[in-house]
């Protein structure tokens, strides 16, 4: 067995949490937390983030804004928006 070929694997998603690592402090260091990526969204939800991203471009979803190049959401308009879509459930 070859552990060059085994230990890749690793070694890419050790490099892949410390990249993320790294993002989140910068976003820690200027206030980012509070706004969160598609990437982020799919992590809190499991909805993948390309679908984020259709539901801002056809004006669904919780209220989305572009920060430079990327598209945000802010944190407490998703919770609210999730809220909302849990009590629209519950109550069909």
């Amino acid at each position: 067995m070859d552990t060059k070929l085994d230990s890749e694997p690793i070694a890419e998603t050790i490099a892949e949490l410390q990249r993320t690592e790294l993002a989140n402090a910068g976003r820690a260091a200027i206030g980012m937390t509070d706004y969160l990526s598609s990437q982020d969204l799919e992590k809190l939800t499991g909805t993948r983030a390309s679908t984020w991203r259709w539901w801002a471009s056809i004006g669904k979803g919780p209220a989305s804004f572009r920060l430079g190049r990327r598209r945000v959401w802010k944190r407490s308009t998703v919770l609210a928006w999730l809220a909302e879509q849990e009590r629209e459930q519950a109550s069909s």
